[in-house]
């Protein structure tokens, strides 16, 4: 928000690109980003150079200059196949990541530190495509699986399916 023109995407290959100009022109910003494969981003809305990337194989990587430089942040964090991530808007210090097959990890340092927060998440392989804190009560999220649709009320310690009526459960986004 506090500068709309830049924008930041993740690619299959081609690690994070960065465009400051609202999308006419990208660059390529990955100096450190060890694995190029990127399933997800999130930016700190308190402090919009740093940014969160979740990859294939290669966990969580964190950058504080903007994507210029990146360090790997996976302490705790036993499948580095990160396919969501989601920040607290109201605590930005606390980060979720969804994972092949682990389910989601919880961080509150800022990825530093990650502890799996999986108490009543029954889905197929556990699978976390799609992650989502409320913007108002941050104690509440979402996590869409392989076959479920599933949400925490108090920032992931327990789980309870919310998908009745939904035609198809599986959720990417």
């Amino acid at each position: 928000p506090q500068t709309p023109a830049t924008l930041y995407a993740g690619t299959w290959g081609g690690g994070v690109c960065r465009s400051a100009d609202g999308g006419d022109h990208w660059t390529a910003v990955n100096t450190d980003l060890v694995t190029p494969q990127v399933y997800a981003l999130a930016i700190d809305p308190l402090a919009p150079n740093t940014l969160y990337a979740g990859t294939y194989g290669g966990g969580v990587f964190r950058s504080t200059d903007g994507g210029g430089h990146w360090v790997a942040v996976n302490t705790g964090l036993t499948n580095l196949n990160v396919r969501s991530l989601a920040i607290d808007l109201v605590t930005p210090s606390t980060l979720y990541a969804g994972t092949s097959e682990s389910g989601v990890f919880r961080s509150t340092d800022r990825g530093d530190q990650w502890v799996a927060v999986n108490t009543g998440l029954t889905s197929t392989g556990l699978y976390v495509y799609a992650l989502s804190v409320d913007p108002i009560t941050s104690s509440t999220v979402y996590a869409g699986t392989l076959d479920c649709v599933f949400r925490s009320t108090d920032r992931g310690d327990h789980w309870t399916a919310v998908n009745t009526d939904l035609v198809t459960p599986q959720v990417y986004a």
